[in-house]
C-alpha cells in the first residue's frame, strides 16, 4: 500500500499546488472527509463548500464539491471567493454537517490547502483529522474522479448576513462619528470589500484579486505591508486618529499599523482587544490563549481577575475550550482571535471593527491605548524568525535544547514542551523552538523586555541551530 501524504497541520492539509495540492488529492481527502461524516453516522443537512482568491482556489472547490455531491451529500457551493469566517458562520447558521475552505491562509503563493470546518462553525478539532487521516492510509483503491458534468451542487453567498452579524458586535454610530482615517488591506486575499461595505468612507488598497499576493505572503506582518505602512504614515499628516488595518488571505487574522509607520504586533493586538472587552464592553470570561503569545496577556488576566488557559499552537486547541464555554477571548500568536458571543472561530474583519470602536471610544491611537496598558504591567517586545531547514536536521537540535541549562549567557529558570522547546529567563524573557504546523519551516520565537534582547536572543537561536 502506498503510504498517504496528505496530513493535517495545525489547521488543514496544505501543499504546493501541482506537486502536492493536486486535483487528484483534492478527491481523495474530500471523499475521506464524506467517509469520516457517514462512519460517525454525522450526515443530515449537508456540506458547504467555499474557497479564497488564489490560483485555481474556485476550481479545486468544484472538485470538492462534487465529490460531495456524488455521495448523495446536500451540498453547497460558494458562488463567489469569501473569507473563511463567512464560510465557518454558513456552516453554523444553517446547522450544516460541516465545510471545506479552500485555502492556504497566508502561505506563499504556490501553495493552496484544504481546511475542514466541522458543524459548529470552526477549525476541526485534532480527533476529527486524525479519523480523517486513518482513512486516508486505507485508501489502496484508484478513487472514482468527481462528476463534473453531473453536478449536483446548490449555489450560496453568506456574505449578506455575515457582514450583518459582525456589525452587531459594535456600535457603527461611535466609529463613523469619530472622524477616524481607516487604510485597510486585505492583501489580494477574499476578505476584500467586506469591512468597506460595512463602512464605505474606509479607503481600502490591494483588494483587487492577484492570486501572487503582489510579490509577498499574505501574511500581516510588517515586511508584507510595506504599501500599508506608507500609506498610513501619509494620513497622519491630515488626520489625528488614523489607523491601518490587514487581514491576511482568508481573512481570519489581523494586524494593525499606527499613524507613524509602528506595526502593532499580533499578541499586542489581543492586548488591546482584551481591553477593550474588559474595561469598555464590560464583558466577562477565561482567556486562551496560545504557548507563544506575550507574558503581557497574562499580566492582563491576573489585573482583571481572570482565569487564564494555555493550549498549544494551533487555533484548534482554542476552538476545545470555546466549545466548553465560559471564554471571553481566545487567540495565537499569528494574529488569528476569537471572542465571546460568536462562533468558535478567528474573524479578521470582525476583530477589525473592535479596534476601530476602541479607537473611537477612548479617543486615542492603537498605540497610545497599548501604552497605558504597558505604563501598568509592563513593556514587552517579540519578535519571530522563519528558518528555512529540514526538519531532520533540527531535531536533534530539539532534544538537546529540552536539557540545557544556560542559552546565550543566561540561566534557564524553566523548560517547557507543551509545543516545541521554550527557554525561560530570569528576567522573564523566553526563547522558544518549533516547526511550524503550516509550512516546512523552523520557527523561533522570542520575547524580552527590550528590542534589542528580543534580536540578540533570536540571533543567538539561528546560530544554535544552524552550528
Amino acid at each position: 500500500m502506498k503510504k498517504n501524504k496528505i496530513k493535517f497541520g495545525t489547521d488543514g492539509w496544505r501543499g504546493e499546488i501541482a506537486k502536492d495540492f493536486t486535483f487528484k488529492n483534492i478527491e481523495k481527502v474530500s471523499l475521506a472527509f464524506v467517509q469520516y461524516l457517514k462512519k460517525f453516522n454525522l450526515i443530515k443537512n449537508g456540506i458547504a463548500v467555499g474557497y479564497d482568491n488564489r490560483f485555481q482556489s474556485e476550481d479545486f472547490a468544484r472538485v470538492a464539491a462534487s465529490i460531495c455531491s456524488n455521495a448523495n451529500i446536500k451540498t453547497f457551493y460558494s458562488e463567489i471567493s469569501l473569507p473563511s469566517p463567512a464560510l465557518s458562520y454558513f456552516v453554523n447558521t444553517n446547522k450544516l454537517d460541516g465545510g471545506i475552505m479552500i485555502t492556504a491562509s497566508h502561505n506563499p503563493s504556490n501553495w493552496n490547502g484544504f481546511k475542514i470546518k466541522e458543524s459548529f462553525g470552526g477549525s476541526a478539532k485534532s480527533e476529527t483529522t486524525k479519523e480523517i487521516e486513518a482513512i486516508l492510509e486505507e485508501m489502496n483503491e484508484p478513487i472514482k474522479p468527481a462528476d463534473k458534468e453531473n453536478q449536483k451542487y446548490e449555489l450560496f453567498n453568506p456574505k449578506p448576513e455575515y457582514l450583518k452579524h459582525i456589525s452587531s458586535f459594535v456600535d457603527l454610530s461611535i466609529i463613523k462619528s469619530a472622524g477616524i482615517k481607516i487604510i485597510f488591506d486585505p492583501m489580494h486575499g477574499s476578505g476584500a470589500g467586506y469591512l468597506k461595505e460595512i463602512i464605505p468612507e474606509i479607503e481600502e488598497i490591494n483588494s483587487n484579486r492577484d492570486p501572487l499576493f503582489g510579490g509577498v505572503n499574505p501574511e500581516p506582518l510588517p515586511s508584507n505591508l510595506t504599501d500599508l505602512i506608507s500609506t498610513t504614515k501619509e494620513s497622519i499628516l491630515k488626520n489625528k486618529l488614523s489607523v491601518g488595518i490587514a487581514i491576511d488571505g482568508d481573512a481570519d487574522r489581523i494586524g494593525a499599523i499606527d499613524p507613524d509607520g509602528t506595526y502593532i504586533s499580533s499578541h499586542n493586538v489581543f492586548s488591546l482587544l482584551l481591553k477593550h472587552l474588559y474595561e469598555n464592553k464590560k464583558l466577562r470570561g477565561k482567556i486562551v490563549k496560545t504557548f507563544n503569545i506575550s507574558r503581557l496577556v497574562e499580566k492582563q488576566a491576573k489585573e482583571y481577575g481572570l482565569e487564564i488557559i494555555e493550549k498549544p499552537i494551533g487555533f484548534k486547541y482554542i476552538v476545545e475550550e470555546f466549545l466548553k464555554g465560559g471564554v471571553m477571548i481566545g487567540g495565537e500568536e499569528s494574529g488569528g482571535i476569537g471572542i465571546i458571543n460568536n462562533i468558535p472561530e478567528r474573524d479578521g474583519t470582525l476583530n477589525a471593527l473592535l479596534l476601530l470602536e476602541l479607537i473611537a471610544i477612548t479617543g486615542k491611537t492603537l498605540s497610545q491605548n497599548l501604552k497605558s496598558i504597558m505604563d501598568k504591567l509592563g513593556y514587552y517586545y517579540y519578535d519571530r524568525l522563519d528558518l528555512h531547514i529540514k526538519r531532520d536536521l533540527f531535531s536533534s537540535k530539539l532534544e538537546k535544547l529540552k536539557n540545557i541549562k544556560d542559552f546565550a549567557g543566561n540561566n534557564v529558570t524553566k523548560i517547557e514542551t507543551l509545543d516545541g522547546v521554550k527557554l525561560n529567563f530570569q528576567d522573564g524573557s523566553w526563547i522558544l523552538f518549533r516547526a511550524s504546523g503550516t509550512e516546512p519551516l523552523l520557527r523561533i520565537y522570542s520575547e524580552g523586555t527590550s528590542i534589542d534582547q528580543v534580536k540578540f536572543l533570536l540571533g543567538k537561536g539561528e546560530t544554535f541551530i544552524k552550528e
